[in-house]
């Protein structure tokens, strides 16, 4: 697994030798760049391996005085060698054109290129790498450290009938010590309103992932005429802006698939890297993210089932349902698009600004507070954790039950709601909260089922 500290590559995240010391050094001398380098793979939205956020600066264990006692976390699968789709569309036209010129004249940037081999295998397009299974592993241990007293009371989590989600679930438990007793219950039916929580959109008629290729095809076209005639000078054919996308998805998904940064990544610049993660950016905000009315309707069932589930907890000290009488860490395993679902009902990743969040096609909006890259690398999650605390974050608040989320290790606030220790939300809060949201979107059927506007979009 790539660890937030091998993939930012920077001492800006190390600590600083002077504090290993005794010594007692004044603040100006100190380089404040901090030896920042830029990491391209911090910056590919649902292609990258997977890296620990950075977050908010908020401690990742428990407030002082709070103690976990349930966790429920929704994760991405593991890193797999193409989304078909995106092979189809960018990837595989490339590479037709690089093997028709692999003789050509290769030089400066792209001179490695003449021997080059995609390691994408056609016929296990969206199977999970190997690099993905220990990546799961890894992801496996650190829940493990961070939840040693909920995990082993763990015997059934959840997947979808996707070989990728189900072998990322049975990779990952391999870190937990009883994992030859947990029961992976693969959901292929939407009894209960199951697959709602676990994969909403597949069982949402209406939801298409068309939204947002038209305005994404004008911003790569945008920046992608200027990349390819950069780079015209070092190759023997010419890139058109798809064939630009391709290659870069190469960077994001060869480091996946083979554990090394891909050779790939170095040949754009800064700036061309940015403008990549925008355009992915800008297409999941309208197919997945606030751009797009259904994505709450998405998000919220997952939030509200754990609300209950939490609540069972709570009042009747067992979580209910299917669910074994002592299990108090939940799991379930599903696709990119459903982090972004909840993100947007909550706003995690909104701004109070409407300014900030517009998404113009002919320039990057940089001060955007929607940006995935953070959110759905390869093992992306969200968690929902509930605290006991001994008192809220006030002096005169009383003990009581909080919530607080997690997006890839980091706590992450609820916009509305950040008022109790480590900027978690009250529990009886934060049930209001998803109450009035649920409420508002409890017309999941009546939105999903009807017959217009069904459609898959071209990046499936």
């Amino acid at each position: 697994m790539f660890s937030k500290a091998l993939l930012l590559a920077t001492p800006a995240l190390a600590i600083p030798t002077y504090l290993n010391s005794q010594q007692q050094v004044p603040i100006q001398p100190l380089d404040h760049s901090q030896g920042y380098q830029f990491d391209p793979l911090l910056h590919l939205p649902g292609i990258s391996p997977y890296f620990d956020a950075v977050g908010f600066g908020l401690e990742h264990t428990a407030p002082s005085g709070c103690n976990i006692t349930a966790a429920s976390y929704i994760i991405r699968h593991g890193a797999i060698y193409a989304n078909d789709a995106e092979y189809e569309e960018f990837i595989k036209p490339f590479l037709w054109k690089l093997e028709k010129h692999r003789d050509g004249q290769w030089s400066g940037p792209l001179a490695f290129m003449a021997k080059w081999q995609s390691p994408i295998l056609e016929d296990k397009l969206e199977d999970l790498t190997p690099s993905g299974a220990v990546d799961a592993a890894n992801v496996g241990k650190h829940l493990l450290e961070r939840y040693p007293h909920l995990i082993p009371k763990t015997q059934r989590i959840l997947a979808d009938k996707k070989s990728r989600t189900y072998d990322t679930a049975k990779n990952l438990i391999t870190a937990f010590p009883h994992n030859d007793t947990i029961d992976i219950v693969r959901v292929t039916t939407n009894a209960n309103g199951s697959m709602e929580s676990l994969i909403p959109h597949k069982s949402c008629e209406n939801f298409s992932k068309a939204p947002g290729t038209k305005e994404q095809d004008k911003f790569i076209d945008h920046y992608g005429k200027s990349v390819a005639k950069r780079l015209r000078p070092f190759m023997p054919f010419e890139l058109s802006p798809f064939d630009v996308v391709g290659l870069q998805q190469l960077c994001g998904y060869e480091s996946a698939i083979t554990g090394k940064r891909s050779e790939i990544c170095a040949v754009f610049t800064d700036a061309e890297w940015m403008a990549y993660e925008y355009s992915w950016d800008l297409k999941y905000a309208y197919m997945v993210g606030p751009m797009n009315p259904l994505s709450p309707y998405l998000g919220f069932p997952w939030l509200q089932t754990q609300s209950e589930l939490f609540r069972n907890i709570q009042k009747r000290n067992h979580p209910g349902g299917a669910w074994p009488e002592d299990q108090r860490f939940f799991l379930g395993f599903t696709h990119r698009e459903v982090p972004p679902f909840i993100a947007t009902a909550l706003g995690l990743f909104n701004s109070s600004s409407g300014a900030a969040e517009e998404f113009p096609t002919d320039h990057i909006n940089w001060t955007r507070a929607w940006r995935m890259a953070d959110l759905i690398p390869f093992l992306g999650h969200v968690g929902m954790e509930m605290m006991t605390c001994e008192r809220g974050a006030g002096d005169g608040d009383g003990p009581g039950d909080f919530i607080r989320f997690i997006a890839n290790t980091a706590p992450r606030p609820i916009p509305d709601c950040q008022d109790g220790p480590g900027a978690s939300c009250r529990f009886k809060d934060f049930r209001k909260l998803i109450g009035k949201g649920a409420k508002k979107h409890e017309d999941f059927h009546k939105v999903c089922d009807k017959k217009g506007g069904k459609g898959k979009g071209k990046h499936e």
